[in-house]
């Protein structure tokens, strides 16, 4: 007996999701991917053992002051530390942590901003970014553009 097949969809599917087509700026053409896992309960170790060194080395300072305000600041960090490693995938490596700032919106959205060799090595296009994190794991996912200049 053959297994069922699911039906075409009954709408063209975009590539961001539903609906969120305009917000990634249609039109734009995907350069590269990059993803990251990131062990929340590394993170917390790391910062039990060298809090002030582990926060100056991975966090700008907008970000180590949204972080540390949190309750349990471990999950907040390794999401942004995975989105570092995310968008350092994107851009072929040879960036710095301090040179990527994950910049948070007032809806709670995540945004990339660059400088330094990152800036550069982006050359103008955009990344964009999304974050998820779980008691043991954060993940992100970047994504590196450009206009497809219309």
């Amino acid at each position: 007996m053959a297994e069922p097949s699911l039906p075409p969809p009954p709408y063209p599917l975009p590539l961001w999701g539903g609906g969120r087509e305009e917000r990634a700026g249609g039109g734009q053409n995907v350069v590269a991917v990059g993803v990251d896992l990131t062990d929340v309960p590394r993170i917390r170790k790391a910062l039990g053992e060298f809090p002030e060194r582990f926060v100056k080395r991975i966090l700008t300072e907008s970000e180590a002051a949204y972080c540390l305000s949190r309750p349990d600041p471990a999950p907040h960090i390794a999401a942004r530390f995975a989105a570092k490693e995310a968008v350092i995938k994107c851009l072929g490596g040879g960036v710095a942590f301090n040179e990527i700032c994950v910049e948070r919106a007032m809806s709670g959205a995540p945004s990339i901003s660059l400088t330094g060799k990152a800036a550069e090595k982006a050359a103008g296009r955009k990344i964009l970014i999304s974050l998820s994190h779980l008691p043991g794991i954060a993940c992100a996912f970047a994504v590196l553009v450009e206009s497809g200049g219309s």
